[in-house]
């Protein structure tokens, strides 16, 4: 998961940590450090419909931000 994507497009939505967290339903902590290294598809997917992208975009896989499909 490339994390300077997910955080740039929360900008770019004016969303929060705890405004992702809260729409996938999880526990929001304020200790983040920048780093997800071990990540399941089914959260990668979950993050990339809040965010409104393709999930192979957020894991740098695709230079496409929105799937077409």
């Amino acid at each position: 998961l490339n994390v300077s994507k997910v955080r740039g497009r929360m900008a770019e939505l004016k969303v929060t940590q705890k405004d992702v967290a809260t729409a996938l339903g999880i526990y929001y902590t304020a200790n983040e450090k920048g780093s997800i290294e071990k990540i399941k598809l089914p959260v990668i997917e979950a993050i990339a419909r809040v965010l409104s992208v393709d999930p192979a975009w957020l894991c740098g896989k695709s230079d496409q931000m929105v799937s077409h499909l």
